[in-house]
């Protein structure tokens, strides 16, 4: 496989951790500093010259964009690790707390969060709060300042140039805009373009990533003992609930037990309830 093959291939080191890059806007340059590599060893890797890097750079490439080196290494489809605590995400008490009692529309959410451009809308966010933009928008009005005051001691050494200098001024001026007002345009548009896409996608009732499927439903009963649906227990159905929770997600083995638990105690329960009912 030659090099622009392995830059082609969706699965290889080179592909997946160029495409991480970008999708953090960052440059080679960044990123290396960010890993405390040289920008040519993030060249080389991206490029495919280099095949097999020094792990030490996979584990601190899969750390810093959050995902798993079995993700960048191309062994699964998978971009979490596997045991994922939810501090990681470093989401507020606040935040989980809502996202839990579902005070926040969590289909709303995920189709913020799934849209392409939401990073990018993100950074400029960012941007807009670290006034990093701003700067430079200071600096070119200072610019600008400084041409008006030229054309001001142009106009006093050349009076018959008046009008045209005047309007010279005026338009110089009207170039001038205020220090967050190109960022706030900027998420204004890249926002509504968003809000346009997902309201377009519910419309046309195109669903999120699901949460579960009929794939997921015939996992589950795949997972289950062969033998009679009368002979199955709360166990057997606890456990292929697990199981298909333990190939689809990433909970670690904690999570998967109380998933277990939790599948065991409903089957149960309802079991219960059905023969009262029926008594």
């Amino acid at each position: 496989m030659g090099t622009s093959d392995l830059i082609e291939d969706e699965t290889s080191l080179a592909y997946r951790l160029s495409n991480l890059r970008k999708d953090h806007d960052l440059s080679q340059k960044q990123l290396a500093d960010q890993l405390h590599v040289t920008h040519s060893q993030i060249s080389r890797i991206e490029s495919g010259e280099t095949k097999n890097p020094n792990i030490s750079i996979v584990i601190d490439a899969a750390r810093f964009f959050h995902v798993s080196t079995d993700y960048l290494l191309g062994i699964t489809q998978i971009t979490s690790p596997k045991s994922y605590d939810i501090s990681e995400l470093g989401l507020s008490e606040e935040a989980v707390t809502r996202l839990i009692t579902r005070r926040i529309d969590v289909d709303i959410l995920n189709r913020l969060l799934e849209h392409e451009h939401f990073p990018k809308l993100c950074i400029m966010i960012r941007n807009y709060f670290d006034d990093t933009i701003a700067e430079g928008i200071m600096a070119r009005n200072k610019v600008i300042d400084f041409a008006v005051d030229q054309l001001i001691d142009l106009m006093t050494a050349k009076p018959s140039k008046r009008k045209e200098i005047i309007k010279d001024k005026q338009f110089l001026s009207s170039q001038k805009i205020g220090a967050n007002e190109a960022d706030i345009e900027k998420i204004k548009i890249q926002f509504m373009a968003i809000l346009r896409d997902i309201k377009s996608g519910i419309q046309k009732k195109e669903p999120t990533k699901a949460v579960a499927t009929a794939e997921a439903v015939q996992m589950i009963r795949d997972a289950l003992p062969n033998k009679p649906a009368s002979d199955i227990t709360s166990t057997d159905l606890a456990n292929a609930v697990a199981f298909y929770m333990g190939q689809t997600t990433e909970l670690n083995d904690e999570g998967l037990a109380m998933v277990q638990n939790l599948a065991k105690y409903i089957y149960d329960n309802s079991v219960q309830e059905k023969n009262s009912e029926n008594s």
